[in-house]
Parts: C-alpha cells; sequence; structure tokens
C-alpha cells in the first residue's frame, strides 16, 4: 500500500487536504491506496470513504466502511494527536 497525503509540504496547513485529489490517483492506481489528511472525526473519516467533496467539506454521508470506497484505508495522524479518543468515536 502507499499512504497519499492530499496536501504538499510547501502548503503545510494553510489549506485543507484534497480528497477529490486522493481519489483520482486511487481510481487509477495500481496499488492500495491509503488517504490521509485532516481526519479528525467519524464524520471525515466517512467523507473519506463516501467518493465525494473534500474531507472538511462533509462528504455525501456514507455508510462509513471501505467496501466500495475510493481508497483502501484511511490513516488518521493529526487528529489523533489531537484527539487521543477519536477510535472510540
Amino acid at each position: 500500500a502507499v499512504t497519499l497525503h492530499g496536501r504538499s509540504r510547501a502548503q503545510r496547513y494553510s489549506r485543507c487536504a484534497d480528497w477529490d485529489y486522493i481519489r483520482r490517483c486511487s481510481a487509477v492506481s495500481t496499488v492500495p491506496l491509503v488517504g490521509n489528511g485532516d481526519v479528525f472525526d467519524f464524520e471525515d473519516y466517512v467523507s473519506a470513504t463516501a467518493g465525494s467533496a473534500s474531507v472538511q467539506a462533509g462528504g455525501d454521508g456514507g455508510d462509513g466502511t471501505l467496501a466500495d470506497a475510493p481508497v483502501s484505508s484511511v490513516m488518521v495522524a493529526r487528529g489523533a494527536l489531537v484527539k487521543p479518543w477519536i477510535f472510540t468515536e
């Protein structure tokens, strides 16, 4: 698997992660893709796995499973530092 962050190093935290870009990359990738960036709660995870709009914009209200997700998995990084209890949500 390959992890892709939806923001460049130069952007740092000045913009939201671009989940539309992550989805486009995942659509053409031949290896499993792990999406990363701006996942701070369960709703962000659902948006990341749903297949539309950026995580911070809210997505399309998917069911939170990875069965038909555009990515193989979602990495929670800064979100776990900010809210260590994120995995109990």
